[in-house]
């Protein structure tokens, strides 16, 4: 029995390494072939990872609470959009406009639970069209062949917090997203002429290197054996 309660307690030692937490991209590339918008202070997608314009270091306790600024015109910036193929009202997506694509790469490997996309606003109310509505997500371990997630769709645009959506615990170090709509026709919503965000960031757990793990829980085991000799 004593036995069997050591062993339970080092696993569940080893199961702290994997608590949720904020996890954010450590770079961002575009790779799309539409244009940024460029203007100054739109032109950057680090400023879409970098917390820039956030109100607060992002936890799994506030990140549904943070909100973020109004984008700035100048360098360098604190959000992210495209330009307007089809000129002002237009659907971005009937204009003939390219792709929109993002590749991320993380520190280590995670299983991301939650994607989190702040908006990008001027503080109207009901928030932007212009907002990225569905993606797809490629995603891997060194590469974008673990899997692929489609039509992975953010249900509102609300005005500075963050828009979530569930994408099922995937594990990889590396996402490639793919922007496939915005909100362009959805309500009352302005814009609708670009693609654009503010801030990307996920929740999810780490996953350590399965010799750490062993490790872990095998001196929680060795520990708790030593204090009863």
């Amino acid at each position: 029995m004593k036995t069997t309660y050591a062993l339970a307690l080092a696993i569940s030692m080893a199961a702290t390494a994997h608590a949720a937490v904020v996890i954010n991209p450590s770079t961002i590339v575009y790779t799309g072939t539409n244009p940024d918008a460029g203007i100054a202070g739109l032109d950057n997608p680090v400023a879409l990872i970098n917390g820039s314009g956030l109100s607060a270091a992002l936890t799994v306790d506030n990140i549904d609470t943070v909100t973020h600024a109004t984008p700035v015109f100048s360098s360098p910036g604190n959000a992210w959009a495209t330009n307007d193929p089809g000129g002002t009202s237009s659907d971005f997506f009937a204009s003939n406009p390219g792709t929109v694509v993002f590749e991320l790469t993380f520190d280590q490997v995670y299983t991301l639970d939650t994607f989190y996309n702040w908006s990008y606003d001027f503080d109207e109310g009901s928030g932007n069209a212009n907002n990225i509505r569905t993606v797809n997500i490629e995603y891997g371990i060194g590469d974008f062949l673990g899997g692929t997630l489609n039509d992975v769709t953010f249900a509102n645009t609300a005005n500075n917090v963050a828009s979530s959506v569930g994408i099922g615990g995937i594990t990889a170090d590396q996402l490639r997203i793919t922007v496939t709509d915005n909100f362009f026709g959805i309500g009352s919503l302005g814009g609708g002429d670009r693609v654009a965000a503010a801030e990307f960031a996920f929740v999810g757990q780490a996953v350590p290197e399965p010799s750490s793990a062993a490790l872990l829980g095998l001196g929680g085991l060795a520990l708790i054996l030593r204090r009863r000799k």
